[in-house]
């Protein structure tokens, strides 16, 4: 074993990536200081034997694997003036926006320790060698000289490069991470900005203690430690600690209370690392208190969050339903409960904290479509109560970035383990490889679920061999999960960390059968009381084909398994009992441009009506806003109440529109910014928006917008957005 095995050994003890800790010497075992109940199997042994997550598995390696190595090169060539073959990529790549070379790497890496396919390996050590080349001698390593979010790229390569290492071998990798964190001490902005994204171009320095603490817990070199130390997000994180109200920091009259969604639930998993390296209560309440609120407050029927890229006041996420079609940032958001559910599940050892893995699997990455060759990909996915569709768009943007990490990932979600026992988290066709007191044994599950309520697990063991296999109790259950051992009845219970367990000699050919009762339920935004809400069974998100409009009308909620038939050698297919032309099934079933409806309301017409408002042609509508770029352009819009709040963007090509209310004007807006910020895509350097005016006599109110010739002379048009509208009291 060489020096750099045991150093990495070491560091696997304790954490997350924990699975060959003999031989480590003693000062490496200190490093990592918080304790874990569970170990993850660190991708390695476990495979996906069949079913969607192995035919999505390999569509994406398949995807990235065929990526030029050439075109993923060009710029860095281009920017040290070296010989640059191949075609720009195009999209945020070429454009230097968010650049996800540094997540390739990682996604390949991951991806190579699963499957050990040298293909991947490969490429990484490819990749690496001719990207090595173009560092400059400071160790600036950028793909142009002017990257939008310095911060945010630099933190991708260190994760690709500590992956690369970790997963792949690559021992090149340490150097390379070395020389790029030494001008990035010298040279990252230290103003980190709280809560949205900023102007200085320190975009989301928040998420950069994970990955510089793993590369301590990587490599024992404490220059990553000191600086991951310096990007806690204290400030945001103790907010959770505290079980404080998140959005307290902006105050009730300051504009824009949100925090980019994505991104400020990444960051937990830099407290997560932060709990590894350091110990502490602190970090792991703020883990824990953080999932609670997230998963009571901010999450849909699919376990998707953050509506038009927000984490904002959950009382304001029901009315997204009916002005946006963008509702969860799909790839990088299902990574992001990857990681944080997985950082509990190892920490605490409750099985519960799968629950939310388990539902974006299926409804987020699972419910995806395929990239498409010109790097445009599945970001968003749309819940708006009036349809929706599934798109790719955004190319080579950083939901490109994080689709082959989250999808490495199903390796490294289903299997967890501890000294004697065994546990699943997930249900799927997987296996797991396990030497249990020197013996080989091997878990097989076979499945159909979601589709199907049953799971059976064979058991393959050179010899018997005593341990415990522990079953997640999931939270969706209907009922008392069903078992049988062999082809005989037995009685399962959840512990009091939701295992249901067994322990016992195993046999080659032992089988253990479980069935999951799963009923049709609604689930309903925080803050929406009982309606909009979309129809669940079990863990599945189901959604609408229906070629008249929502069916609403259709549906008798108070006898919700009265309303499906189900369809004929279709597994959860069903057609609506009082219009058997509306099918309903699975959101995962959904092809690209197949037209939807996920949410429902009793009282439909009467919900919708608030938010109605009318623009004319000189509108259109993007999944983010409306917005008009002509001199003129007006739009109307009814409301009740004695306030009115208006959300929108700030654009370099921002104009100004004048404000009146029943004929009366009350303002003029100016939505110029000449901040580079991070846009909302497609559309450029944006920031956020808020009007709001108070005092109006309580009753019926009529807002309307028009846009100005006049404008800031710095402006290059005449812009006006309209996000959405609220109504605000006195």
């Amino acid at each position: 074993m060489n020096k750099h095995q045991i150093v990495r050994n070491a560091a696997f003890l304790a954490m997350l990536f924990a699975g060959f800790s003999q031989g480590a010497p003693p000062d490496q075992s200190r490093l990592a200081v918080g304790r874990i109940q569970l170990q993850l199997f660190d991708y390695r042994g476990v495979t996906l034997d069949g079913g969607p997550l192995r035919r999505q598995f390999d569509e994406i390696r398949d995807y990235y694997l065929r990526i030029p190595n050439d075109d993923l090169l060009k710029g860095f060539r281009q920017r040290a003036g070296l010989p640059a073959p191949g075609v720009d990529l195009g999209g945020w790549y070429t454009r230097d926006f968010f650049h996800i070379f540094g997540q390739i790497l990682s996604g390949l890496s991951r991806m190579y320790a699963a499957t050990g396919d040298p293909a991947c390996r490969e490429k990484v050590d490819v990749l690496i060698r001719e990207w090595a080349k173009t560092i400059s001698p400071d160790g600036y390593f950028y793909y142009t000289n002017k990257p939008n979010a310095p911060h945010y790229t630099y933190e991708k390569m260190v994760g690709g490069l500590v992956d690369a290492y970790v997963y792949a071998d690559n021992r090149e990798a340490l150097t390379h991470l070395s020389h790029i964190t030494d001008w990035a001490i010298k040279n990252l902005t230290r103003a980190r900005p709280f809560g949205f994204n900023s102007p200085e171009g320190d975009t989301e320095w928040y998420t950069l203690t994970e990955n510089l603490y793993r590369a301590y817990l990587a490599t024992g070199d404490t220059k990553y430690r000191d600086f991951g130390a310096v990007w806690e997000y204290t400030q945001y994180w103790d907010l959770y600690a505290r079980k404080a109200d998140i959005f307290s920091p902006f105050g009730s009259d300051q504009p824009f209370r949100a925090y980019h969604a994505y991104s400020h639930v990444n960051t937990l998993s830099g407290a997560g690392a932060a709990y590894l390296v350091k110990g502490g209560p602190h970090y792991l309440d703020t883990l824990k208190n953080a999932y609670d609120f997230l998963t009571t407050n901010e999450i849909f029927a699919t376990g998707g969050f953050g509506p038009n890229e927000r984490l904002m006041p959950p009382e304001n996420n029901p009315a997204t339903l009916q002005r946006l079609g963008f509702h969860f940032e799909t790839q990088c958001g299902t990574w992001a409960v990857y990681k944080l559910g997985k950082y509990l599940l190892s920490i605490t050892g409750d099985a519960a904290y799968a629950d939310w893995i388990e539902r974006v699997t299926i409804n987020g990455i699972g419910a995806s479509i395929p990239s498409v060759p010109d790097g445009n990909v599945f970001y968003f996915s749309d819940y708006n109560i009036n349809g929706g569709a599934k798109r790719c768009a955004n190319a080579w943007s950083c939901c490109a970035g994080t689709r082959p990490m989250a999808a490495a990932d199903f390796h490294d979600i289903v299997y967890l383990k501890d000294a004697d026992n065994l546990y699943v988290a997930l249900f799927t066709d997987a296996s797991v490889n396990w030497t249990h007191q020197g013996a080989k044994v091997k878990l097989s599950q076979r499945t159909r679920f979601p589709e199907e309520d049953r799971t059976e697990f064979i058991v393959s063991a050179e010899r018997p061999t005593t341990f415990g296999l522990k079953v997640r109790v999931p939270g969706w259950l209907a009922g008392p999960m069903q078992a049988s051992l062999n082809g005989s009845p037995i009685r399962l219970a959840a512990d009091d960390r939701h295992w249901a367990s067994i322990s016992r000699e195993w046999r080659n050919g032992d089988r253990l059968s479980i069935t999951l009762p799963a009923k049709f339920w609604l689930s309903s935004p925080r803050g929406s009381g009982a309606y909009p809400a979309a129809v669940m069974r079990g863990p599945v998100t189901l959604a609408f084909r229906s070629d008249n409009g929502n069916p609403s009308k259709k549906v008798a909620f108070d006898a919700l398994d009265r309303n499906f038939v189900p369809s004929p050698g279709e597994p959860l297919a069903f057609h609506l009992h009082e219009d058997p032309s509306v099918l309903v099934r699975p959101f995962y079933e959904f092809k690209q441009g197949e037209n939807y409806f996920m949410y429902l309301h009793p009282r439909l017409d009467e919900w919708l009506k608030p938010w109605r408002f009318t623009t004319g042609k000189d509108w259109e509508s993007t999944p983010w806003y409306y917005t008009a770029n002509k001199v003129g352009a007006s739009t109307e819009y009814a409301f009740e109440g004695t306030g009115i709040r208006w959300h929108g963007f700030r654009f370099q090509d921002g104009g100004t529109a004048e404000v009146t209310i029943d004929g009366k004007a009350v303002g003029v807006v100016d939505q110029y910014g000449a901040a580079q910020l991070p846009a909302l895509p497609p559309v450029g350097p944006a920031l956020p928006f808020d009007w709001a005016y108070k005092g109006l006599a309580a009753g019926k109110h009529t807002l309307k917008i028009q846009t100005l010739s006049e404008k800031n002379e710095a402006s290059k048009g005449h812009r006006i957005t309209i996000a959405g509208f609220e109504p605000v009291e006195n």
